[in-house]
C-alpha cells in the first residue's frame, strides 16, 4: 500500500494505487516486487492517465495540485515538484523530438518504447528496438527474459511511479492538442487490430482502450470523489460537482 490505513491519502495514490495491486507479485519469502516489464507498462498508463486529466484540468493545475499531494505538505514544495515535472515533461517532447525528427505517436511510443530500449541498454549491453526486444520476449530469449522480468522491489515505489502521472498532468496541460491526437491514434490502432484477425471476437473488457473523453470522464468522477470527501470547497473551483450525481451526468 503507497500509504497507511487510517491516513488520509493523496490523489496521487489513489489514482496509482491500482495499477501497483495488479502488478504486484508475491514469493515464498522476501518482500512484493513487481517484473520490470510490468512497471514499464503501469507507467505508460499513468502517463496517459495523467494526460487526460491535465488536459481537462489544463486551466487549473494549481487547485488540482492541493489534491495531488499528501495533506500538509508545504506549499513551496509542492510548487517545486510541480515544476520540475513540468520541466521533465516539455524535456522529454523535446528529447523526443530531437532523436525521431517527429511528434510520438501514441503514449506507447513515447512512453513505454524508449523505456524499453534504455532498459535493455543499461541492464544487458543490447541494442535493440522495443519491437524487436519485445519479439525476442515472446520467442522466449533468455537474454532479454532475464532482462525484463527482473524483480524491481516496491520499497519506495512512490518515487517510480508517481513521477510518470504528474508529468503527464503537465503534458495533457501543455501540449492538449497532441494529446488528443495521441489518445486518438491508440484508439484507431487497437480498433484496427480487434478488427483485423480478431473480427467477431468480443473484446475482454481489460482489453478494451478508451478514448481521450471516455478517459476524462472516468478519472474526473474519479477526482470529483476524492475531492467531495476530502476537499469539498475546491469542487466548484475545480468545476467537478456535476460528475457527483449521477455516472451519466457528463
Amino acid at each position: 500500500m503507497l500509504y497507511k490505513k487510517g491516513e488520509q491519502p493523496s490523489l496521487s495514490v489513489l489514482l496509482c494505487q491500482p495499477f501497483l495491486n495488479k502488478i504486484t507479485r508475491k514469493g515464498l519469502f522476501g518482500s512484493p516486487y513487481a517484473r520490470a516489464i510490468d512497471l514499464v507498462d503501469a507507467e505508460e498508463r499513468l502517463y496517459s492517465i495523467g494526460a487526460a486529466l491535465g488536459h481537462a484540468l489544463r486551466n487549473k493545475l494549481a487547485t488540482l495540485a492541493k489534491l495531488l499531494f499528501v495533506p500538509g505538505k508545504e506549499r513551496y514544495r509542492i510548487d517545486e515538484v510541480m515544476r520540475l515535472c513540468k520541466k521533465d515533461a516539455k524535456k522529454n517532447l523535446e528529447e523526443f523530438m530531437n532523436e525521431f525528427g517527429r511528434e510520438p505517436h501514441t503514449f506507447g511510443d513515447f512512453v513505454s518504447c524508449r523505456a524499453v530500449e534504455s532498459f535493455i541498454k543499461n541492464r544487458g549491453g543490447i541494442r535493440l528496438s522495443a519491437e524487436d526486444a519485445i519479439e525476442a520476449y515472446t520467442r522466449g530469449d533468455r537474454k532479454i527474459k532475464k532482462i525484463f522480468e527482473e524483480k524491481v522491489d516496491l520499497e519506495g515505489i512512490e518515487g517510480i511511479i508517481f513521477p510518470p502521472l504528474l508529468q503527464g498532468i503537465h503534458f495533457g496541460s501543455a501540449f492538449p492538442e497532441l494529446t488528443e491526437r495521441m489518445y486518438q491514434k491508440t484508439y484507431e490502432d487497437e480498433r484496427d487490430f480487434w478488427a483485423g484477425k480478431w473480427r467477431g471476437v468480443t473484446i475482454p473488457e481489460e482489453f478494451k482502450v478508451m478514448s481521450l473523453e471516455e478517459t476524462e470522464r472516468a478519472v474526473l468522477q474519479m477526482v470529483a470523489l476524492y475531492a467531495s470527501k476530502y476537499y469539498p470547497e475546491l469542487l466548484d473551483p475545480l468545476d467537478l460537482r456535476g460528475y457527483i450525481d449521477t455516472e451519466g451526468s457528463h
